[in-house]
Order: structure tokens, then sequence, then C-alpha cells
């Protein structure tokens, strides 16, 4: 018995001297792997903290570069830096939820597909240029073109306090003088219907005062079918049928809105293979500081639709076919 016992013993003994050198065994891997992976997480963390860094840096010097320059170099509202920096068309700065309007107004306007059938109107086809967001530095250059050529346009305009020679030359040479908004600010004047009738009262009184028109066209920004306005946008039709104004959309773009540098002959192309397939062509471009390749693009697209047959240009009015996105 005895004997026995004391084998018993060993081996018990033995037995739990091997668990302790497994769970000794293990703990030993266990912690150098938990080691390794600490200091790859370091490292991870590291490359990420110095990549955002420079991402923050690089923002900082564009921003810098930007608040450098002439304010009306910073009047462009959809280069990918202003988008980025988070600055209007007047060259102020906005905060973050504005600065995703700018970009996603943009996009859509770039990107938008006019979905509506052909109209009915016979005969002769009519193409509309008009021009949102000016008066800029660029406008002069646009009228003297037009000018040139002998055409009429559309300008959806801004308020802008330093251009008053421009809205009166709009007027003067013939085109049609817009209404765009008066601060293009959308996480203003898209707050509620009270916002948005006090913006287009403001810019319609500043625009009767300075050029004398009683203006009654007008572009909603981001067109009647954005997706940014808090209001229902039908809201704001109904006022505009009650103050007796038509508002204008538009079913080819330019593509000359944000993302990138668009040369001349990409706008011209984008806007020749479009109004083809409409009778009634409303065309979007932009005037603003940092479209030169807009201004570059219009002889060529203004000399092509002149020598198309049966085709003329011509500004919006009243009786001008409503292009619009949004149909009651």
């Amino acid at each position: 018995m005895s004997q026995n016992n004391t084998e018993t013993d060993n081996n018990g003994g033995t037995g739990d001297k091997l668990k302790k050198a497994k769970k000794f065994s293990f703990i030993e891997i266990l912690i150098p792997v938990l080691t390794l992976m600490t200091i790859v997480n370091c490292i991870v963390i590291l490359v990420l903290v110095v990549n955002i860094g420079k991402k923050v840096n690089g923002l900082e010097q564009r921003l810098l570069a930007l608040q450098s320059n002439d304010a009306e170099e910073l009047e462009e509202p959809y280069q990918e830096a202003v988008a980025v920096v988070g600055t209007d068309i007047n060259g102020n700065t906005v905060d973050e939820t504005e600065a995703v309007d700018i970009a996603e107004v943009a996009a859509y306007e770039n990107n938008h597909v006019w979905n509506e059938k052909e109209d009915n109107s016979a005969g002769i086809k009519r193409v509309y240029l008009t021009f949102d967001d000016g008066p800029s530095a660029n406008t002069d250059r646009i009228l003297d073109i037009l000018n040139q050529y002998g055409v009429k346009a559309t300008f959806f305009v801004v308020g802008k306090d330093k251009y008053p020679e421009q809205y009166k030359r709009i007027v003067a040479d013939g085109h049609t003088l817009g209404m765009h908004s008066y601060s293009h600010k959308y996480n203003e004047i898209y707050a509620s219907l009270d916002a948005y009738k006090q913006d287009l009262t403001q810019l319609h009184d500043f625009l009767y005062e300075l050029t004398g028109e009683d203006c009654n066209i007008v572009r909603f920004p981001g067109g009647s079918s954005n997706t940014i306005s808090k209001v229902d946008m039908w809201e704001l039709i109904d006022y505009l049928d009650e103050e007796e104004m038509i508002y204008f959309d538009w079913n080819v773009s330019s593509g000359d809105a944000a993302g990138g540098y668009k040369s001349a002959s990409q706008i011209a192309r984008n806007v020749l293979d479009n109004i083809s397939k409409y009778n009634n062509s409303v065309i979007l471009f932009h005037d603003a500081a940092g479209k030169d390749s807009t201004v570059d693009a219009l002889p060529a697209i203004i000399e092509t639709i002149l020598e198309s047959d049966n085709t003329v240009i011509l500004p919006l009015s009243e009786d001008t076919v409503r292009v619009q996105h949004l149909h009651k």
C-alpha cells in the first residue's frame, strides 16, 4: 500500500509539473505575441498620425495660399480646393455643412441627366445660353464674345457690390437678367420658405435699384430638383407662382462645375454632343473668375450652333418653353 501511494504521489506530482510546464510555455509564447501585436499597432497608429499630419499641413498651406490671393480669385465656388477648404463664391469661409452643400450641388449640376421626353415644339430649334453665379471678372469677356456674334444670353446673377457696371451692361446689351439668389448660401436660403423669400426679395430689389429691371426669371441654386433644401421645393415653386415669377432649370450641362480642370474642348463637346437631342436646349454655364475655359469654349460653341440648320440662339423669356426638373 505504501509503495502504491508513493507511486501515485509521484505520478501526481509529475502530472502537476507537466501542467505547470505547459502553462508556463503558453505564457512564454503569449507575452511576446502580445508585445509584437502592440508594437505593430503602435507603428500603424504612428503612420496614420503622420499621414493625417501631412494632409492637415497641406490643407493649411492651401488655405493660406487662397487667403493670400485677391478676393476675386477666391470667387470660384466649385474648384476642388475651394470645396475642401470651405469657401463660398465671395471668398468667405463657410462651415462644414455649407462646404458639403457646395460640393454636392456642383457634382449634381455636372452629372444631372435630363430625363424628360423631347418637347413637341415644331420647327426651329432654340438654344439658350445661361450663366449662373455672376457677375465676375469674366463677365465682360463673356459679353464681348456674345456681342461679337450678335447673340443674346441669360445671366442668373447673385448679389455682389463690386460689379455694378456688369449688371448694367447685361441689361444694356439686351440679355435677360435672371435671379439666382442674393447670398448663394445654401444653408441660409433653403432653411425655410421665409428665408428663401427674404433672400430673393433682397436680390430683386438690389437689381431693380441698380438697373431698373423688374426681374421675374429665376433659377434655384442647385436647380429645382436639388436635394439640399430643408424646405419642400414645391413650397418655393408655389411662392414663385404667386409672385408671377418663372423658374428655369437646364437640360444640357457644360460640365464646368466642380471636379478638376475642364478644357475648352471638353466643355464644347459636353454642349455640342447634347443640344441636338432637344428642340429647346437650355445650357448651364457658370460665370466665375475661375471659369476661363468656359469663356474660351464659347466661340466654338456659338459658331457651331449658328452654322446648324434651323437653329437659333435666344435669351430666356416668359414665352420660352419651360425646361423644369419638377412638374406637377
